[in-house]
């Protein structure tokens, strides 16, 4: 006997709603390199700005399984030269999305903003200050297989 499409879409949607979030693992061991910001390569500008603007080389992000984020930047700022910044801070995982935890931000080397983002398929998309009007989103790569699918 045939299943019509809406008994198989709704069988669909109980088995994702059934599969999400409590399934996956809130915490992660995993170490994660930046391939692209908003889908440019890198050495890539932060954001379109009129004059000068911060140049991002390389960014990573580790994460352990106690819930703790480093993220380290090595980075061109128009006014300081370049430096490497490194954050320390907290995340949580909930099913496919991620969210690391921030602060108020008055300058980028006193702390990390708020970052949301998903894991899928051993990429990392983060997306920085999420309700921001135009958003940065930094796309990491696993730099070993996380087994996300």
């Amino acid at each position: 006997m045939r299943l019509s499409c809406q008994k198989a879409s709704l069988l669909v949607l109980a088995s994702t709603i059934a599969c999400s979030d409590s399934t996956g693992p809130r915490t992660v061991s995993a170490h994660f390199v930046l391939q692209s910001i908003n889908g440019r390569a890198l050495p890539t500008y932060l954001a379109a700005t009129p004059g000068p603007s911060t140049t991002i080389f390389s960014s990573t992000l580790t994460l352990d399984r106690s819930g703790n984020a480093v993220i380290t930047e090595y980075r061109d700022d128009m006014l300081i030269g370049e430096r490497t910044y490194t954050s320390t801070t907290t995340y949580t995982i909930n099913g496919s999305k991620i969210e690391i935890a921030g602060q108020a931000c008055l300058s980028y080397p006193d702390c990390i903003g708020q970052r949301a983002g998903t894991i899928f398929n051993n990429r990392l998309n983060l997306t920085i200050n999420p309700r921001m009007d135009f958003p940065i989103v930094y796309e990491y790569r696993a730099a070993a297989n996380l087994g996300y699918r």
